[in-house]
């Protein structure tokens, strides 16, 4: 028995190693997913299809996200994330533009209340100090 059993230690370990790996690479999808919605709002700003204010509410927004995540993964590796995120902003606002069924005005607007939703869930979830 004991032999049976000493083999499942290393399969465990592994397991929890894996496990704590795939967390990291989990919370670092979200982020990145994040970075590349407030880099949409930057663009749509700039582009006219959002105001000053909902620029500053993405900011805000997008603010309590990096701080939830590092606070949570201090692993992460927030300039390759940013790197990848402008890359998937160019990439999504390609498709967008080449598309006659997606108005980029609505697209903009999403992705912002994606983000302030995100914050605003961040806020009521996170215990006062």
């Amino acid at each position: 028995m004991l032999r049976g059993a000493g083999r499942w230690l290393p399969v465990c370990c592994v397991m929890m190693l894996s496990q704590n790996v795939f967390a990291a690479s989990n919370l670092s999808v979200f982020l990145r997913n994040f970075y590349t919605d407030y880099e949409v709002v930057k663009q749509c700003s700039g582009q006219a299809q959002l105001t000053a204010a909902d620029a500053e509410a993405a900011k805000a927004a997008i603010a309590k996200i990096e701080t939830h995540y590092l606070q949570r993964e201090a692993s992460l590796d927030k300039n390759r994330l940013l790197k990848e995120a402008v890359a998937n902003k160019d990439a999504g606002l390609k498709m967008v533009n080449g598309s006659r069924k997606v108005d980029l005005r609505q697209y903009c607007r999403v992705t912002l209340n994606e983000l302030v939703t995100k914050g605003q869930e961040i806020d009521v979830n996170t215990p006062a100090k």
